[in-house]
């Protein structure tokens, strides 16, 4: 009996660690929810929204893209990364952020950030 007893400690012990050990090894929460950029080198860093009624959208794209919260002028955000949508010959660059007052995280059309 106390052979399996140690077996159930070893187990635990081992599982504990695994699991720390993939909570530490983690990463951040904006390169797990900004899987469809094309860019990071502009990761977590603080910005502001330059135009008044920015539609804060879930994904990036205007087309079909439900509106999450519209931002006003100067509203402090978190920058996470640049997404890149090519419509009809045109190129649009997307950050994807977070609004820092309601932690509500989605995408906004670049030319609308700081």
């Amino acid at each position: 009996m106390k052979k399996f007893g140690r077996r159930i400690a070893a187990a635990t012990a081992t599982v504990s660690l695994f699991v720390g050990a993939g909570i530490a090894l983690a990463p951040s929460a904006s390169a797990v929810d900004n899987s469809l950029c094309n860019w990071s080198n502009d990761r977590d860093h603080a910005a502001k929204i330059t135009g008044n009624n920015v539609n804060l959208r879930k994904t990036k794209g205007m087309d079909k893209s439900p509106i999450l919260r519209v931002l006003q002028k100067n509203a402090k955000v978190t920058v996470y990364c640049t997404g890149v949508v090519y419509a009809d010959q045109d190129t649009q660059y997307w950050k994807y952020l977070k609004h820092n007052a309601t932690g509500i995280k989605g995408w906004v059309l670049a030319n609308y950030v700081s």
